[in-house]
This record gives structure tokens, sequence and C-alpha cells, in this order.
């Protein structure tokens, strides 16, 4: 999925950076107007330039809050692995018990007691 993602990016360089080279001439402004202000005869290249800038600038944090996430959930994960893994450990490491206490059956010792009363 990444790899796709990786190709997408790319492309979407190569077509802004083509649009740059050949469909901007260096003397055609625009106008900018924004809710708080005006700005009039600016150039069009320093427009898309920073439009593409902020818009890298928007996906890189958005990315890096995925990223932090994920990894906050590896940790978290690998916590709970180690934490299983030693409980494993533990289990491995007790005792072997009798078969007759699994079935909740009297003890060899306690039958023999049973029967000399």
């Amino acid at each position: 999925m990444w790899v796709i993602r990786a190709i997408l990016t790319l492309a979407a360089i190569v077509v802004i950076g083509g649009f740059f080279v050949y469909n901007v001439k260096l003397d055609q402004q625009v106008t900018i107007d924004l809710y708080w202000k005006r700005y009039e005869g600016v150039q069009l290249i320093f427009v898309l330039f920073w439009g593409f800038v902020a818009g890298m600038v928007t996906s890189m944090m958005l990315l890096m809050g995925a990223y932090i996430k994920q990894l906050t959930q590896l940790s978290s994960a690998r916590r709970s692995i180690k934490g299983l893994k030693e409980e494993v450990a533990a289990l491995r490491n007790r005792p072997i018990e009798e078969p007759h206490d699994l079935f909740g059956e009297a003890s060899p010792r306690e039958s023999e007691k049973a029967e000399m009363k």
C-alpha cells in the first residue's frame, strides 16, 4: 500500500513541476482574495509554489500524527507480548501435578488410610 502512495506522490510532484515549467510565464500576475486581506499583482509562480509547500507541510503533519499513533500502538503491543511471554515462562516452570489431583480424586495415601479404618 505504501508503494502505491509513494508512486502517486511522485506522479503529483512531476505533474506540478511540469505545470510550473510549461504553463507559467514569469510576468503573469494574479489577485488573491482572502477573507481578511486582498493581494493584487502577485506572480502566479509564487502562489503555486507556496500552495504546494503548504500542501506538503500539511501532508507531512498528518503523516507524522499517524506515524506517532502507530509507534504508540506498537509499543503497547510489545509490552503486552512481553507480559504474555513472562506468563508462559512462569507456567512452564510450574511443577507437574499428580494425575489424581487434576480430577479431584483422593491421593493414594488418603485412600490407603480410608481402607485401614
